[in-house]
């Protein structure tokens, strides 16, 4: 393919145009591209070569230019999210078609009219609209996916960076996440034990003492995962299980580090309270219609299902706001936070302990000491353990 200049002479003038020759299986076929009126020799050589650039090397021409939404509905959301994650996708889907959303900012403008200025102008408007700041970096982040891809599909103009990378976004708002006492989380585990409320006494114990796991792991941790022998226990962490449009798909863990192996203090708080759920679900396997399969977190009425992420949230505020109304309602996730607190209250629960129980994903390192780690995650995990017994 190759592009070159032809003149042709009207009764208005001279004028240029592009033409583009290209052979496909034995036959030539010609192409034209009249430029405006009054364009230059020079202008049109300038057009020219870059058009033969791009034949080259694919970096300067672009496709008619589209609508943002059409682009986004007709190609980015059929062709370039079939490998996402679940949940990726179904977060994109609701930044682009929610109230005021990307769709709404930007779905009118064509790719090529959507400017700094454009993209400055909706996050401003975000702002006095009282949006938080993560919420606006997150619709930012996906704009920009569709942007680059549009990019790369040649729809507009190829360059180093999006114009969403010189847009000036809120400061980000440092929110704490809220943490039990570790005499609040007696509290629970005896309020739990007394009502046999046998899913929130698990929930609680795994989530403050044994390595802070997010409702997506709860919802995944099967039996085979969990080890109470003598000699060693510990709780291996390897799938999520999350929901998507009423469906619950398998998924990895969040993070690359979520996968972990957390250790158990022998005959611990943990261990027995595992001991004592292990040995109900096996008598409930033997029960007809039982449909709890090996699943950890199971209905405490027939047919005995797995608990749902969505479900181990509502039961923990139910059983928080009945069982347990002196405490503070915090949410589920805070039990995450509550681990981290409690452990770095523990004297001598070593920072690379906590990294890899909690399977945070900001210190990626921790994973190559992992292996080596786990003698000395043992000892801190029965500091842990000994603490909470001491505790009044």
């Amino acid at each position: 393919m190759s592009f070159y200049i032809e003149t042709v002479k009207r009764k208005s003038g001279t004028r240029y145009r592009i033409v583009r020759d290209i052979t496909r299986d034995g036959r030539r076929k010609r192409t034209y591209h009249s430029l405006p009126a009054g364009t230059t020799k020079d202008t049109a050589k300038k057009i020219c070569c870059e058009m033969n650039l791009n034949a080259e090397f694919g970096d300067f021409m672009q496709k008619k230019t589209m609508l943002f939404r059409d682009y986004v509905e007709d190609i980015y959301f059929p062709k370039y999210t079939l490998y996402l994650s679940p949940t990726t996708k179904q977060v994109y889907i609701q930044m682009y078609k929610t109230k005021d959303g990307v769709r709404d900012s930007l779905g009118h403008y064509t790719l090529t009219e959507i400017t700094v200025e454009v993209l400055q102008d909706m996050v401003n408007r975000y702002v006095k609209m009282g949006k938080s700041p993560k919420t606006i970096r997150n619709f930012l982040y996906f704009i920009s996916a569709v942007l680059k891809q549009a990019m790369s599909d040649n729809y507009i103009k190829r360059q180093e960076s999006t114009a969403c990378a010189f847009v000036r976004l809120p400061k980000p708002s440092e929110v704490e996440g809220n943490a039990y006492t570790i005499g609040q989380v007696k509290v629970m585990l005896e309020r739990a034990c007394q009502t046999q409320n046998r899913a929130m006494e698990l929930l609680v114990a795994i989530c403050c003492l044994a390595g802070g796991l997010r409702r997506s792991e709860l919802a995944g941790l099967r039996w085979e995962d969990i080890v109470l022998d003598k000699d060693g226990a510990y709780i291996k962490v390897q799938r999520s299980i999350v929901q998507v449009n009423d469906q619950l798909i398998e998924k990895e863990t969040k993070t690359k580090s979520g996968k972990r192996t957390i250790p158990l203090a022998v005959g611990g708080t943990v261990y027995q309270i595992l001991e004592r759920a292990r040995k109900e679900h096996m008598k409930l396997q033997s029960k007809p219609g039982f449909k709890g399969g090996n699943s950890v977190f199971l209905m405490n009425h027939a047919p005995y299902s797995p608990l749902t992420p969505m479900a181990l949230y509502k039961n923990f505020k139910r059983f928080i706001e009945n069982d347990c109304p002196e405490l503070p309602n915090y949410r589920l996730h805070d039990l995450r936070h509550t681990y981290f607190t409690l452990c770095s209250n523990v004297e001598g629960f070593s920072e690379l302990s906590m990294i890899g129980t909690g399977g945070h994903s900001t210190v990626q390192s921790s994973k190559r000491y992992q292996h080596s780690q786990f003698e000395k995650m043992r000892d801190d995990m029965q500091k842990l353990d000994d603490a909470f017994a001491q505790a009044q």
